[in-house]
């Protein structure tokens, strides 16, 4: 199931379920894992070791994401582009297609927002908690993936989702204003 849920000063305004999934098992644990490690945001420098039971019984690190060197062109090559994710806010409402690569009018960008799995659950969570000087409407929000493109040294962004509201959301000036993205296999 995907789902994204938005809240106002801690009261939940909307909630939108976009696909259903069947009931938790071993697939589902392990794509929940993989699926963190490809969304937590890492410094160039880093990596994303997915610690995981080989078909031996032996525990062995799979690197998710690594600097492999200026040489290596792979969307998930930390060496000259931190990978991630980022939640977009924007104030379009024209519905969403297949074909959005960006939000209609973005007004606001958060480029490391809270990834966290519960695997007894089976689900991913990605989350922000944003507070604007000023009242905004928010009418859509996106998911987007950031990495390498293109060639070690070219970083990129793509946006994964865009879900428009209706209504729009009016965030009072020095409100709280969490937007959730929860995906669960």
């Amino acid at each position: 199931m995907f789902v994204i849920e938005d809240y106002i000063n801690g009261e939940r305004v909307g909630k939108v379920v976009k696909w259903s999934s069947v009931d938790s098992d071993l697939f589902t644990r392990s794509i929940v894992l993989l699926f963190y490690h490809v969304l937590i945001p890492i410094a160039r420098t880093d990596s994303a070791v997915l610690i995981a039971r080989d078909d031996t019984g032996v525990d062995r690190f799979f690197y998710i994401k690594a600097n492999m060197g200026s040489g290596v062109y792979n969307l998930f090559n930390t060496y000259n582009c931190p990978v991630g994710v980022s939640i977009r806010l924007g104030s379009g409402s024209s519905p969403p297609s297949r074909d959005d690569y960006r939000l209609e009018s973005e007004v606001y960008v958060i480029t490391n927002p809270t990834v966290r799995y519960d695997i007894p659950e089976g689900f991913v969570v990605i989350e922000v908690n944003v507070f604007f000087t000023s009242d905004v409407t928010i009418c859509e929000v996106g998911l987007s993936f950031r990495g390498t493109v293109a060639g070690a040294t070219t970083c990129g962004e793509f946006l994964i989702d865009r879900t428009v509201f209706s209504p729009c959301r009016i965030i009072p000036a020095y409100a709280s204003y969490r937007v959730r993205y929860r995906v669960q296999f």
